[in-house]
């Protein structure tokens, strides 16, 4: 993770210092009067209560917007981008964190630990050193407040740091990595396997002619895994006002020149194309490079990015992002979007969030007058907020009096749109908005209006046309998913049992591939590899794999294991030769790391047990609606 604090030279190794604590609130102060601190409002309300020990919403709100902007530096968010946030569970995060620190506290004092005065100042002291000695109050106070930090604050998580060290020691003193522990890593780390392997593919194995009286059977048995949930049909408009047609008085340029930073501006459209750990990044690729040779023959980059973008906020507006400086998005976009020249069009570049294409739209230097550019096109942008919402609300009453929906967006010139039946889990479609709307549809009756909804500068309204109740449909509507899922399911049983079936006789033979070519099975044998290494397509980079090869001697053969879907037995093959000169220099450095993980671990597992042991006593407490609140 990166640092808490945005670095500043002259105090980056005292900031690194700082980053090891676990940021906390109240206790005693060391080398100043204690401040004063928030007496009253929501500030000393309680946003949880840990043994007795209240946490309240102060410190509660000032731990969240630490680890909140570690996450912005980490992912390079200062743009914002609420919807990763919310993936992340950053208010959660902390509130969990918090709640460990206090169960942590609460052990070790049950236990009869402390800090004393005197251990809080030495390691202090010991930390914030100068030329061989401590570098004084005034000047450690300094460096506390360079990075948003009280001595309490500061004071009182190094206790916190210094009584959970204290409880950690006692209860892992006695761990140690064991000679056999420590060799298996030596090898894992050094050693290479190569393995032979057979396949078994559900998707073959179970292919074959279906009576019709199974599929009936299986229907009746599993009918309600293809029930269907209950479907909505909505119409729906939205209320634009596109900035290119508002009108911006030069009050509202100064308004907004304020707000515009005095250094380089760039202003870019984009299409992302994203990925995910469970997504295929080649056919992400693939999907970007063929938009890029769509827009360089001619296509409309902004109708592109209507239709193909995942970046909903941005895609409605043409893939258009304003105007941003540097350092506002990640690396790998930001010097694309900053060498282009206007107009020129990228390849994919390839960010955290997927695949990008980037058209660079406008320049700006650090003069006054190149930032009033910037200053009309933010102006242009809230006005047209403004207008859209006044049109929606505008529409709203004409609809109250008596006007249909159709009318009132004919009227308007807006596009109507009458969906398909849909259920909650799908969302709306054609409408590319969240999951918040698609709540707010499936909470309305039969000719309710929903609305208005804003997002990225656009006001939806709707109107909830038909409600088809949750049911199980008919075994002829639905014969083809019926056929698709019982050959699935037959095929994966098939596979699972002729993987074992040839594990149990391959155990009995002498010839892993005799057994196989007696079954008609093709047999791959691997190149040598490391453990966490790809293996090859197939045994990709799986984790159980790995394990069992390299704790399996040569000769040896696997359990069926699972891998993309398909079963798989293989033989260790071979083992490459063993450095014992490397093993024999690396073992003490080995053996203590590896007694460092066992003891973090155990020490991690018994923190969660103390937590789970007060949440079981109704111990903790916890006020989650203030939680909300404070997290937005």
């Amino acid at each position: 993770m990166l640092p808490l604090f945005r670095r500043r030279k002259e105090w980056l190794k005292w900031v690194l210092l700082l980053v090891i604590v676990a940021l906390g609130l109240t206790t005693v102060l060391l080398f100043v009067d204690t401040p004063g601190g928030i007496t009253g409002g929501i500030g000393v309300q309680e946003v949880a209560v840990v043994a007795g020990n209240p946490i309240t919403a102060a410190e509660f709100g000032r731990y969240y917007r630490r680890l909140l902007e570690a996450y912005r530096e980490m992912y390079n968010l200062d743009r914002g981008d609420p919807d990763i946030l919310r993936q992340l569970g950053v208010g959660q995060q902390a509130l969990n964190q918090l709640i460990q620190q206090y169960a942590t506290s609460y052990a070790a004092e049950r236990m009869g630990l402390d800090v004393a005065p005197d251990e809080l100042i030495g390691e202090i002291s010991r930390l914030f050193q100068d030329n061989g000695g401590f570098i004084g109050t005034e000047r450690y106070k300094q460096i506390l407040r360079m990075n948003n930090l009280s001595p309490r604050e500061f004071e009182e998580a190094m206790r916190r740091d210094l009584l959970a060290a204290k409880l950690r020691n006692i209860l892992t003193d006695g761990i140690l990595a064991t000679p056999d522990e420590v060799r298996r890593s030596f090898l894992e780390q050094n050693q290479e396997v190569r393995v032979r392997y057979v396949a078994f593919d559900p998707a073959t194995a179970g292919s074959g002619a279906i009576a019709e009286e199974q599929l009936r059977e299986f229907f009746v048995e599993r009918q309600d895994e293809f029930r269907e949930e209950e479907k909505r049909r909505i119409t729906f408009t939205h209320a634009y006002v596109a900035p290119t047609e508002v009108t911006v008085a030069p009050e509202d340029i100064e308004a907004e020149l304020a707000n515009v930073p005095t250094e380089e501006q760039v202003r870019t459209r984009h299409i992302l194309i994203r990925t995910s750990p469970d997504a295929d990044d080649e056919d992400a690729l693939r999907r970007a490079e063929d938009l890029v040779r769509r827009i360089r023959g001619g296509a409309d980059f902004e109708e592109l990015a209507r239709e193909h973008s995942d970046d909903t906020a941005s895609a409605v507006r043409g893939g258009d992002l304003g105007f941003f400086g540097r350092g506002q998005m990640v690396p790998e976009f930001e010097s694309v979007a900053f060498a282009q020249e206007p107009g020129q069009v990228s390849g994919p570049v390839q960010s955290p969030f997927g695949f990008h294409i980037i058209q660079t739209l406008e320049k700006t230097d650090q003069g006054d007058a190149t930032r009033r550019p910037v200053a009309e096109f933010n102006a242009r942008v809230r006005l047209s907020d403004e207008r859209s919402k006044e049109l929606a609300e505008s529409m709203i009453s004409e609809i109250r009096d008596g006007a249909s929906l159709e009318e009132v967006a004919a009227k308007h010139s807006l596009e109507v749109v009458q969906t398909p039946l849909f259920d909650q889990f799908d969302g709306v479609p054609q409408a590319g908005l969240g999951p918040d709307f698609t709540a707010r549809v499936f909470s309305a009756e039969i000719g309710d209006l929903v609305g208005p909804f804003g997002s990225a500068g656009r006001y939806f309204l709707a109107r909830v046309d038909e409600v088809a109740p949750a049911r199980v449909p008919g075994f002829e509507e639905v014969r083809d998913a019926v056929a698709e899922r019982f050959e699935r399911e037959r095929g994966e049983t098939l596979a699972f049992e002729r993987a074992n079936e040839f594990f149990a006789e391959a155990l009995h033979e002498d010839s892993f591939e005799a057994v196989a070519r007696r079954r008609g099975l093709s047999v791959v044998t691997t190149g040598f590899f490391r453990k966490g290494s790809n293996i090859d397509d197939d045994l990709r980079f799986s984790p159980e794999v790995h394990d069992q090869a390299f704790s399996l001697s040569v000769g040896e053969i696997s359990t069926p294991i699972t891998v993309a879907g398909k079963y798989f037995v293989f033989q260790v093959a071979e083992e490459s030769d063993v450095d014992e000169f490397g093993f024999e220099r690396e073992k003490a450095s080995l053996q203590e790391r590896l007694t460092e993980q066992k003891r973090n671990e155990f020490f991690l597992a018994y923190v969660q047990n103390v937590v789970s042991g007060l949440r079981r006593d109704d111990k903790i407490a916890i006020n989650q609606r203030l939680v909300d609140d404070l997290t937005g």
